[in-house]
């Protein structure tokens, strides 16, 4: 296997291990533990191994081996743009859980109920964003950003190339040319 087949393979790896320690962490916030003493501390034991020694590490290989993929395959386009927007949202997803779980560790008032929507909003968005970064990698879409929408000045290019077309059908027409113009 090549350097090109290890660097996917890491990603693909990583980025599995860390999907799914996001997914268990919103699972496991959006459900809180029993009072107890014991269920809230293996709670908060579960929290802490998920994101300490499993979705952290993961992340961080996970988006280093995605720039090594990125510059051994010359990968571009603007889904690869997209992706790593939606990388970026799922980095400060994983940043969030690192929040709750610091509020956790430091009191018991995390344990007071959540509003409604709180709950599956916390499942919800890992859930949206691995699916949209799947649906950009698998698909690659031509996604239309804003850049390409503006308007190009006057003489930027569009009209060089109408103008080279026509240099070029008449120079490969070199007969037709000579007694054109002599």
């Amino acid at each position: 296997m090549d350097g090109t087949a290890w660097a996917m393979a890491a990603h693909i790896i990583t980025l599995g291990v860390w999907s799914a320690a996001l997914l268990v962490l919103a699972a496991l916030y959006a459900m809180p533990p029993e009072t107890t003493p014991a269920a809230m501390y293996r709670h908060k034991l579960m929290c802490r191994y998920l994101f300490v020694m499993l979705g952290s590490p993961a992340a961080v290989v996970a988006i280093i081996s995605g720039c090594i993929l990125v510059v051994l395959r010359g990968a571009d386009g603007s889904w690869l743009l997209a992706k790593l927007a939606v990388v970026a949202l799922l980095a400060l997803y994983h940043a969030y859980c690192g929040k709750l779980l610091h509020a956790q560790e430091g009191s018991a008032s995390w344990l007071r109920p959540s509003p409604g929507w709180k709950s599956p909003l916390l499942i919800g968005v890992p859930v949206l964003l691995i699916s949209v970064i799947l649906i950009l990698v698998l698909a690659k879409p031509d996604v239309v950003l804003e850049y390409q929408l503006a308007p190009q000045p006057a003489g930027h290019g569009y009209q060089h190339g109408t103008q080279q077309g026509q240099i070029q059908t008449t120079a490969f027409d070199g007969a037709k040319w000579i007694f054109q113009t002599g």
